[in-house]
């Protein structure tokens, strides 16, 4: 058996592959309402436009140890006003028992229904969460409820991730966990939902695995192996008899890393049952995570294509894979043969976007570049709140591994605006 090997070396992998780009995401997302600020007067900002030693004016830092899931204390000299930039920067240092240091700051104004926005950039690295959020810092008001509201808590290279909770009304899960209601989702708005790799060579190989880093679970709607790599079929419709796909032939054998155990369906076979409402979802948000497919013969292979994420009403998918690579068994190792990063086209460490909040007593309607994406019915949140910015490292890496890639980079704010509704 000849099995031919491909280097992972980027520009040959472009030589030697060709991937067809789905339907974007972002063009459905700028169909969507766009927000008119027309409407709006400007009642409250900070610009960043003065000296370091001013931004204690407007804002309050925490300087200590945080507890619970944060892994980092957070300190005053690591929020720094510069060139009308806020830096809220990362440093692996021992401090406040905890081995780095992270900044944060909330304002000392309060502010009520309104619109909220921040443009600012995450750390560009795994293991940051970079958040614009609000939540009652003083006194609340009695008879309120604890109310904090995620403008975003966005997780590099690109998630963005949209949080409402009611810390006041708690209960005990069976597990004896107390728990609150909560109503979070996690968005790719900017992402590729179809991928399709195009092998110029054939290759033939008894076993081939998609392999991924991502730090959250990655969801399989369907996998599919070809042996030609002429027109590929629509990866959002199901396959045509005639078209033969060698992940879901008799002999095949699937292995994971493990299935999501939670409130998601998930089994290995839902990724080649040729239907679009079922999908496998990997166990665990950190770690590596992987779907490999075994025959008992060589098969020759010409194309590979995957559907991935979570299908939403409006059209969207969410939880879009971040990286991946495909690769192939040779000479009792796995090879790799192509190689995947969203971070290439879509980078939110190097790229400034604005997140904004519309918020009244009856709605919360959450926007990005300005483009409304989420509305949630408000439950919860009635009484004046403060607007945090913060950079935290969390435990059990949901935002990502915590590596020493992180030390010195820095959350960076360009601005923070609020606005009420024009008489």
């Amino acid at each position: 058996m000849r099995i031919y090997i491909v280097a992972i070396n980027l520009s040959m992998v472009l030589s030697l592959f060709g991937q067809q780009e789905s339907k974007s995401q972002k063009a459905i997302l700028d169909s969507y309402e766009t927000l008119n600020l027309g409407s709006w007067r400007l009642v409250w900002q900070d610009e960043f436009d003065y000296a370091d030693e001013d931004l204690e004016d407007k804002w309050v830092s925490q300087n200590g140890p945080t507890g619970d899931f944060v892994i980092c204390s957070r300190w005053r000299e690591n929020a720094e006003v510069k060139d009308g930039v806020l830096k809220l920067k990362v440093k692996k240092e021992q401090k406040g028992a905890e081995d780095w240091t992270c900044g944060n700051i909330w304002t000392k104004e309060t502010f009520g229904y309104g619109y909220f926005e921040a443009r600012y950039k995450y750390v560009a690295s795994y293991g940051a969460n970079n958040s614009f959020w609000l939540w009652p810092k003083f006194k609340l008001p009695e008879g309120e409820k604890a109310c904090e509201v995620d403008i975003n808590e966005g997780h590099f290279p690109n998630l963005i991730n949209t949080n409402i909770h009611n810390w006041t009304d708690t209960e005990i899960a069976p597990n004896g966990r107390v728990t609150h209601e909560s109503n979070q989702i996690h968005h790719t708005l900017i992402g590729q939902p179809v991928h399709e790799i195009k092998l110029n060579k054939k290759i033939s190989t008894k076993k081939l695995r998609l392999v991924s880093n991502t730090p959250s679970s990655i969801q399989i709607t369907e996998f599919r192996i070809f042996k030609d790599n002429k027109v590929l079929p629509n990866a959002e419709i199901a396959l045509k008899k005639n078209k033969v796909n060698l992940a879901n032939i008799e002999s095949v054998k699937i292995n994971t890393n493990g299935n999501n155990r939670g409130d998601l369906a998930s089994e290995p076979n839902f990724s080649i049952d040729d239907k679009l409402d079922t999908r496998w979802v990997s166990k665990g948000n950190s770690g590596q995570k992987w779907i490999e497919f075994q025959w008992e013969e060589p098969q020759s292979i010409g194309a590979i294509q995957f559907l991935n994420g979570w299908l939403q009403a409006d059209g969207l998918r969410r939880n879009l894979i971040a990286d991946y690579k495909i690769q192939i068994w040779d000479n009792n190792s796995w090879k790799d043969i192509y190689e995947y990063n969203v971070s290439k086209t879509s980078n939110f460490g190097e790229e400034y976007h604005t997140y904004g909040l519309e918020w009244d007593e009856d709605y919360f309607k959450f926007y990005f570049d300005g483009k409304l994406y989420r509305k949630v019915r408000n439950k919860v949140c009635f009484s004046k709140t403060n607007i945090l910015l913060s950079l935290a490292l969390l435990k059990q890496a949901y935002a990502g591994p915590v590596t020493d890639d992180l030390d010195g980079k820095s959350m960076k704010i360009d601005y923070v605006r609020y606005y009420k509704p024009k008489k």
